[in-house]
């Protein structure tokens, strides 16, 4: 393997040597020694918003295109490589978190756990229901926490949202719905894997749907039937660049979420109960800091308006994933709800190539 030409001996930023030299892992350290797989835009935003953890320490990077991610590795002090092996190997690295086109994410979870590290990997799990039953059983197997990178459950204006729900507030959950769009996909940004139907499929279902699809089963439980539709209405997307998706869950609420992938940013989310509701709404990306405001209605007609701080909800994820990893707490997301995202993913996908409503399995 040839290291890019700003690396030194061994692959490690000369610079660097010392940092890394301080991360020995010894007696009592509770830090979890991780490596990162793809250092492409969002891959470079988690170690950014991990720069600070007292958690996770992330010590390696692992990229095909050595010489587009060199400079930022150095800056970080990662050891930069393009072995996935080499890092599984190491007994120094207890963890992986992978940032890699959805169709890689089955085969290197199974060779993570079959390596004994511990798995954070980037939303979508898998692309279909099948694959992601093989991958959580063999994290199970192995006593593997599972981390997934939804962290819009994270975000201040929908957990206070969730917990008026949790509380009852909003009585009875009669609907909730969701038009969550932006245009970061038309943009050099992105990579093109990201906009290639197979492994991005019906629009921007896998960069934007699924987060609302977790935060949607994690308010009203799971899904039972749904019809999606999606369309290509803008050059400016190579694909469909807009999905909508009807849901009827099992508790006998509704739901309705929108998808667009050219129009400037949008975000709101509301849920409709007998006693209330509440409209949660954002002005920009979790990758730029703005503040948030959850509007909640009572029965008293009265209107109450809070406005959140930004936070690093990425942070926020990864840690209590990795607090749940080191045996310290629990992570929000279960087994149960890792699947069944997945499950609602495939069973969009099957009703925007079919037209018809289907059962969600």
């Amino acid at each position: 393997m040839e290291w890019p030409k700003c690396f030194g001996v061994a692959g490690v930023a000369v610079s660097s040597l010392f940092q890394l030299a301080q991360r020995y892992k010894g007696p009592g350290d509770t830090m979890l020694n991780a490596a990162i797989v793809g250092l492409g835009w969002w891959g470079k935003q988690i170690v950014t918003c991990l720069a600070e953890s007292e958690k996770i320490d992330i010590v390696r990077a692992v990229d095909v295109n050595l010489d587009a991610a060199c400079d930022f590795a150095a800056s970080h002090g990662l050891d930069l490589g393009s072995s996935y092996e080499d890092v599984l190997t190491d007994p120094s690295i207890d963890a992986v978190i992978l940032v890699t086109p959805h169709l890689l994410h089955e085969e290197q979870v199974l060779a993570a756990a079959a390596a004994g590290k511990q798995i954070f990997c980037e939303k979508p799990f898998a692309l279909n229901a099948d694959a992601a039953k093989r991958m959580l059983a063999a994290c199970g197997e192995k006593d593997i926490v599972v981390g997934i990178g939804h962290e819009r459950r994270f975000e201040p204006a929908l957990e206070a949202m969730k917990t008026h729900l949790d509380a009852g507030d909003f009585g009875t959950l009669i609907h909730i719905e969701c038009n969550w769009s932006h245009n970061n996909f038309t943009k050099a940004v992105a990579s093109g894997w990201r906009r290639d139907s197979k492994q991005a499929p019906a629009g921007t279902l896998t960069a934007l749907g699924v987060h609302i699809t977790d935060y949607f089963q994690s308010l009203a439980g799971p899904v039972a039937r749904l019809r999606a539709q999606s369309a290509h209405r803008s050059d400016l997307f190579p694909a469909d660049d807009v999905v909508s998706v009807q849901f009827a869950f099992e508790s006998g609420a509704t739901g309705f979420m929108c998808n667009i992938a050219t129009t400037p940013f949008y975000s709101r989310v509301n849920v409709f109960g007998d006693k209330g509701w509440g409209e949660a709404r954002e002005n920009s990306n979790v990758d730029i800091a703005e503040p948030a405001t959850l509007t909640t209605r009572w029965l008293d007609e009265e209107l109450t308006t809070q406005t959140f701080a930004s936070s690093n909800v990425v942070k926020a994820n990864l840690e209590q994933w990795a607090d749940a990893a080191e045996g310290r707490g629990d992570y929000r997301f279960t087994p149960d709800q890792k699947l069944h995202n997945v499950e609602i993913l495939e069973a969009i996908i099957r009703s925007v190539e079919s037209g018809d409503e289907v059962t969600v399995r």
